[in-house]
C-alpha cells in the first residue's frame, strides 16, 4: 500500500511539473490509482469509515467506570451573628409548683425570686468564608439490560458497513475510470483509422486526377473520389474533436486538470484476451449483499436496544470528598474527608405495556428490512446475470467484428489488385475502402465494448475491488 501511495505521488508530481505541450503517458492502472487518490466520493467514504472508528472507541468506553473530579471554593464577606437570652425556668409554672409544696410562704417567696433570675445567654458568630470542597466521583454500570453491549455491537456493525461502503465506492470509481480510459483509447484508435482511410482515399483521388488528365478516368469518377475524400476528412475532424473531449473526460474522471495532455499507453490487441466465466457466482460474493446483511443485523440489534430500555438497571456509584471551612466563634467546623458508596437498582413496573409495544414495533422494522433484503438480493443477482450476458455477447460481437474486418481487408486487397489491372472501376474500389473503414471502426468499438463489459462484470462480482 505504501508503494502504491508513493507511485501515485510520483505520478501527480510528474504531471504537475509537465507543461501543456508535453504529453503525460498513463496506463489504465496508473489512472485507477490517481482516480482513487483524487475521487471525492472515495474520500468521503474513507472519512465515514474514520468517523465510525471513533464511534466504536466512544461506545467501548461505556464499559469503563466514569470518574470525575469536582471542586468548590466559597469566599464571602458576609458574617452571621445570633444573640439571645434564654430563661432556664418558666416563672408561672414555678410559682404554681411552689404553691403546692408544704412549706412556709416566706420559703416559697425566696425560691421564686432565686429561680426566676436563672437564665443563659446564646451568642453565635458564623463565618462561611474560605470554604472549599474537593473530591472524586465514580459511576460503574453493572447491568443496563444489555444496552451498553448492544450499542457497542451496533457501532462495530456500523463500522463494517462503512468499510464495505469504501470498497463499493472504490469499485464504482474504478468502473468510471475504466469507461473513460477505454473510451479515450477508442476515439484515439478511430482517429488512427480515419487517418488511414483518408490516406487511402487520397491515393485514389490522386490517381483519378492523373487519370482525368490522360483521359483514362472520367470526371464523374474523379468527383466521386473527391466526395469520398471530403467524407474521410470529416471523419478525421470528428475523431480529433472526439479525442479532445475524451481526454478532458478522462482528466475530469481521475481528478486532473481538464487540459492535462494525457495519452493512454494501453492498446486494443486483435486477439481476445477476455475469457467468459463458466457460470455466474452466487450473489453472496457481492459487496452490496454484505452491506444488506449488516444493515439487517443492525435492525436486529435495534430490537435488543429497544428492549434494554425497559429492563432492570443496576449501577454502582461512590465518591471520596474532602471539605474544609465554616468557622463558628473562630472555631473551624469542617476539616475532614469522607468515603461513600451507593448501589442503585431501577426496575420498571408500569412501563411494560409501552416496552412490549416498542419491542414489537422494532421487530416489525426488522421483518420489513428482511423482506426488502430478499428483494434487493434478487435485483443484485439479476444485475450479475445481465453483466454476464453482456460480456458473453460482447465476446461474440468482437469475434464477428474481427472476422468482418479480416474479410474487408482481404476484399480491399483484391479490389486494389484488380483496379491496378484495370479490371475494377474506381467506384467499386472506393466502396471497398469504405467497407474496410466501417468494419475496422466496428472492430474497434467491439473491442472497447468488450473491455467495458469486462470491467462491469468485475465490479458486480467484486473483481474490480482487488
Amino acid at each position: 500500500m505504501k508503494g502504491k501511495i508513493k507511485y501515485i505521488i510520483a505520478v501527480l508530481a510528474f504531471i504537475g511539473g509537465t507543461s501543456l505541450q508535453a504529453q503525460t503517458r498513463l496506463t489504465l492502472d496508473s489512472c485507477r490509482s490517481i482516480a482513487l487518490a483524487n475521487n471525492r466520493q472515495s474520500k468521503s467514504a474513507q472519512m465515514q469509515l474514520q468517523k465510525m472508528d471513533y464511534e466504536v472507541k466512544a461506545y467501548r468506553a461505556n464499559f469503563l467506570p466514569r470518574i470525575s473530579a469536582q471542586g468548590m471554593y466559597l469566599y464571602t464577606t458576609t458574617d452571621f451573628r445570633y444573640r439571645k437570652r434564654y430563661n432556664l425556668f418558666n416563672t408561672e409554672e414555678l410559682q404554681a409548683s411552689m404553691n403546692q409544696l408544704p412549706m412556709p410562704d416566706w420559703e416559697k417567696l425566696f425560691f421564686n425570686q432565686v429561680f426566676s433570675k436563672a437564665y443563659v445567654d446564646l451568642d453565635l458568630w458564623v463565618r462561611p468564608s474560605n470554604v472549599f470542597l474537593s473530591g472524586l466521583q465514580f459511576e460503574q454500570p453493572l447491568y443496563m439490560g444489555g444496552k451498553i453491549t448492544t450499542a457497542y455491537k451496533m457501532s462495530k456493525t456500523g463500522r463494517q458497513i462503512a468499510q464495505l461502503n469504501v470498497i463499493r465506492s472504490d469499485a464504482e470509481t474504478l468502473l468510471k475510470t475504466d469507461r473513460a480510459y477505454w473510451n479515450y483509447v477508442k476515439v484515439q484508435e478511430l482517429h488512427h483509422t480515419a487517418l488511414k482511410y483518408r490516406e487511402a482515399v487520397q491515393s485514389v483521388l490522386n490517381d483519378a486526377r492523373n487519370g482525368v488528365e490522360t483521359g483514362m478516368v472520367s470526371e464523374n469518377d474523379r468527383m466521386k473520389a473527391q466526395v469520398k475524400w471530403g467524407e474521410a476528412d470529416l471523419m478525421v475532424r470528428e475523431a480529433e474533436n472526439g479525442k479532445r473531449l475524451a481526454r478532458m473526460n478522462l482528466c475530469m474522471t481521475i481528478g486532473l486538470p481538464l487540459l492535462t495532455p494525457v495519452v493512454p499507453l494501453d492498446t486494443l490487441p486483435d486477439e481476445l484476451p477476455v475469457m467468459l466465466p463458466e457460470a455466474v457466482p452466487d450473489v453472496t460474493v457481492r459487496t452490496e449483499y454484505a452491506m444488506l446483511n449488516k444493515q439487517l443485523e443492525m435492525k436486529k440489534q435495534q430490537v435488543n436496544l429497544t428492549r434494554s430500555e425497559f429492563m432492570p438497571q443496576l449501577a454502582l456509584g461512590g465518591g471520596y470528598n474532602y471539605i474544609n471551612g465554616v468557622r463558628i466563634n473562630d472555631t473551624k467546623l469542617f476539616d475532614n474527608a469522607s468515603l461513600s458508596a451507593v448501589l442503585t437498582l431501577k426496575i420498571p413496573v408500569t412501563q411494560w405495556i409501552e416496552g412490549s409495544n416498542r419491542v414489537r414495533s422494532a421487530k416489525a422494522d426488522f421483518y420489513i428490512a428482511e423482506y426488502q433484503m430478499q428483494e434487493s438480493a434478487d435485483l443484485l443477482q439479476l444485475e450479475m446475470m445481465k453483466a454476464y450476458n453482456t460480456l458473453d455477447e460482447a465476446l461474440l460481437k468482437t469475434a464477428i467484428a474481427r472476422d468482418e474486418y479480416a474479410q474487408t481487408q482481404e476484399n480491399l486487397r483484391i479490389f486494389n489488385d484488380r483496379y491496378e489491372l484495370g479490371l475494377e472501376t474506381l467506384s467499386a474500389l472506393l466502396e471497398a475502402q469504405a467497407l474496410w473503414q466501417q468494419a475496422w471502426s466496428r472492430f474497434i468499438e467491439a473491442k472497447v465494448a468488450l473491455r467495458m463489459a469486462e470491467s462491469d462484470y468485475a465490479r458486480v462480482t467484486n473483481g474490480a475491488t482487488e
